[in-house]
């Protein structure tokens, strides 16, 4: 079985773009995908530069979440690089 880690970049997001739009037009909506069409294969989902908003989405986003689905999602605060130089680095690997 192949599995996938996924790498989600939200470097230069600011409160104004994270609205209530985007939760429920992007992020919801990727989370759900992630839920039904790859539970077992994805492994990790890394979210780069989370900004401080990141917080209180969180708080409204988790409950759509199952549990398996929340174990896998690492926020990475302390990477200075772009979302490819983080894959390059795989310093994130086991």
């Amino acid at each position: 079985m192949t599995f996938l880690d996924e790498v989600c970049d939200l470097s230069g997001l600011s409160l104004q773009q994270f609205s209530p739009s985007f939760v429920s037009r992007v992020m919801s909506p990727w989370l759900k995908m992630t839920q039904a069409y790859y539970p077992e294969t994805t492994r990790l989902i890394f979210i780069l530069h989370p900004p401080a908003i990141i917080k209180i989405a969180w708080k409204l986003v988790t409950p759509l979440l199952s549990q398996g689905t929340i174990d896998k999602i690492r926020f990475v605060r302390k990477f200075d690089g772009s979302a490819d130089e983080f894959v390059e680095s795989a310093s994130w690997m086991d």
